[in-house]
């Protein structure tokens, strides 16, 4: 992959539609939520679901239950008003969350 990040055709055409959407609405009119927000632990995690790991990967890299990690998971997405795995990567992608 030469070191870059790279989305599913599935994944790519739902963020695009996300973005899309949010543009026709003005600028000042939508609050993003802040990553700051967030706990370590679930800025963490809201890298790792961005990046494609799936709950099995991360609960076993960061040495916690597949529970916990949902727990982490859904407390992040309900802190940021997201909703679906998609908007998570497209949260990420937009705030500048995954390294390249």
């Amino acid at each position: 992959a030469d070191g870059k990040q790279y989305l599913s055709p599935a994944v790519a055409g739902t963020v695009m539609a996300g973005y899309l959407r949010g543009r026709e609405v003005p600028e000042q009119a939508v609050e993003t939520p802040s990553w700051e927000l967030l706990t370590p632990r679930e800025q963490e995690v809201l890298k790792l679901v961005a990046e494609g790991y799936k709950t099995r990967q991360i609960a076993k890299y960061l040495s916690l239950s597949e529970k916990t990690i949902e727990k982490h998971r859904s407390n992040m997405m309900r802190k940021l008003k997201l909703q679906g795995l998609s908007a998570v990567t497209a949260y990420a992608i937009e705030n500048g969350l995954l390294t390249q």
